[in-house]
């Protein structure tokens, strides 16, 4: 589940990134940007998380 959540992250981070609107000016295009940047780096996050050894069996940990 978390995955799926960062690949979500990742792709509206890169579409915010590569995203310019004439409408917004430099202004709106730089916090665009900046936005896009921050999901992408959310997404590291999220995948990068430690996971969850406590509900494991000991034959799981085992392998």
């Amino acid at each position: 589940m978390k995955f799926m959540f960062a690949v979500l992250l990742i792709i509206f981070g890169s579409i915010l990134v590569g995203l310019t609107s004439n409408s917004l000016g430099a202004t709106g295009n730089n916090i665009m940007y900046l936005a896009g940047i921050g999901c992408l780096i959310a997404a590291i996050f999220i995948a990068k998380g430690k996971k969850d050894t406590k509900s494991r069996t000991k034959k799981e940990c085992d392998v």
